[in-house]
């Protein structure tokens, strides 16, 4: 009671304190999606990873080798998130399942349940975007990487460049677009779900 009291009173704060940082910097993203809006129909379902951003170049070494990937969104019990990835590495489709849950004194920020890794969302607005999201992850090696994932299959040129001058901005300079070479791997995302 006490903690969310005191997040209660900090957090608009903080959000003032951003908001002039903003001023000064202005190529900092806005503030991230809150866990509530996130949890709304409209960020559920499909998205397709178009690039990936970095500070380090060792922070996208999982994505070299992947050709193209879906995440699958569902809102499941107790506002608990269950992302399904279906990622095509070379000839082979693979699938991986996670679970990231918020906590109301810490949001905007997503737990993976496994507390391995650590979420923030941005709406594509940042990029001029509207049917994309940005998602930060942090992960339990601290490798750090914004990823840009969109609706549709398709994502015009300037949308990745806009996404490529952003991060370049905030020194994210190490940069990765998806190569989709050897197609999505929808039929292994279609199975999985219907059976």
């Amino acid at each position: 009671m006490l903690m969310s009291t005191l997040w209660g009173v900090v957090s608009p704060l903080m959000g003032l304190f951003y908001a002039g940082i903003q001023v000064m910097v202005p190529c900092l993203p806005p503030a991230p999606l809150s866990t509530a809006v996130i949890n709304t129909d409209e960020y559920m379902g499909s998205w397709y990873f178009v690039a990936a951003a970095a500070w380090e170049e060792d922070d996208l070494k999982s994505f070299k080798t992947t050709d193209s990937s879906i995440l699958h969104i569902q809102k499941g019990a107790n506002d608990i998130l269950t992302v399904t990835e279906t990622i095509r590495i070379g000839d082979q489709c693979q699938k991986n399942t996670w679970s990231y849950f918020a906590l109301s004194v810490m949001d905007p920020f997503l737990f993976r349940t496994d507390f391995d890794t650590i979420v923030l969302i941005w709406d594509g607005k940042l990029i001029n975007c509207p049917s994309c999201i940005i998602i930060l992850f942090v992960d339990e090696d601290e490798e750090v990487s914004a990823m840009l994932f969109a609706r549709n299959e398709k994502t015009p040129d300037e949308v990745i460049q806009e996404f490529k001058s952003k991060m370049e901005c905030v020194y994210m300079e190490e940069f990765l677009k998806a190569p989709l070479k050897n197609g999505l791997c929808l039929t292994h995302l279609i199975i999985d779900y219907v059976t």
